[in-house]
């Protein structure tokens, strides 16, 4: 299948772009040419068990990494059960946040995939992504797992190119008819690297960036009086 071969394609570009490893040296870690390597990333020929188990160990990653793949054609054969094709095939999140550093809100996708076991999801986070056609155009990429309760959902990732670092994500689902999700993401900033916390907004649709996103997404003073009177950061259902 050719959509195999550009998924696994697409991952290795991913990873040896977040290893900071151009074609080259990449190609010399596996004793492969460049041009080997480029048809490899581009999904233009299929790759052989060891030599995919050499460049997960270059890469420093598990081959499941790698060969994620789902068949979407498959997902439409389980019975016409909705609930089950969201259970075995990708559920795409949508996630916001305001950084202040640069004045933006950053975009990022949060992929759930799998059927999960004891009610727990793997999951990948594209974070800081530059458009939503291309995840794997992100500056940081996470791998973790889901879990979702009544009441909540939680994420715990570990970034792929800095295993210091690991995030956690709880949002308060929602009861109403609005489908997106507050919630706070905790890890490391850059820039300095120090603890830190961010309001978001998770959603399964791409919300518009405006104004009144901002709103939400912003610490207001309202919740700064809330830090004072109970040291700690607490995010309300409706902020």
């Amino acid at each position: 299948m050719k959509e195999v071969s550009i998924h696994v394609g697409k991952r290795i570009r991913l990873y040896r772009k977040m290893k900071k490893l151009t074609i080259e040296i990449f190609a010399g870690m596996i004793n492969k040419s460049k041009a080997t390597v480029s048809k490899y990333e581009n999904g233009d020929i299929s790759i052989d068990i060891e030599t995919l188990f050499s460049i997960a160990d270059a890469l420093n990653i598990s081959v499941n990494q790698l060969v994620d793949y789902e068949n979407p054609a498959a997902l439409n054969e389980v019975d016409g059960d909705a609930f089950a094709k969201r259970r075995t095939g990708k559920t795409r999140y949508y996630l916001y946040f305001y950084d202040g550093r640069r004045g933006r809100i950053v975009k990022n996708i949060i992929e759930v995939q799998g059927v999960g076991e004891n009610g727990v999801y793997d999951a990948n986070f594209y974070a800081d992504i530059e458009d939503y056609s291309n995840c794997y155009n992100c500056k940081f990429l996470y791998h973790g797992t889901m879990r979702k309760f009544d009441a909540l959902t939680n994420f715990n990732f570990e970034n792929q190119n800095n295993k210091v670092e690991q995030v956690f994500l709880y949002a308060i689902n929602s009861f109403t008819h609005n489908k997106s999700m507050v919630g706070m993401l905790s890890g490391l900033s850059t820039q300095p690297i120090l603890p830190a916390a961010f309001k978001v907004l998770l959603s399964p649709d791409i919300m518009e960036e405006s104004e009144e996103m901002k709103e939400q997404l912003v610490i207001t003073k309202e919740d700064m009086k809330q830090v004072k009177k109970l040291n700690m950061f607490v995010i309300n259902q409706n902020p």
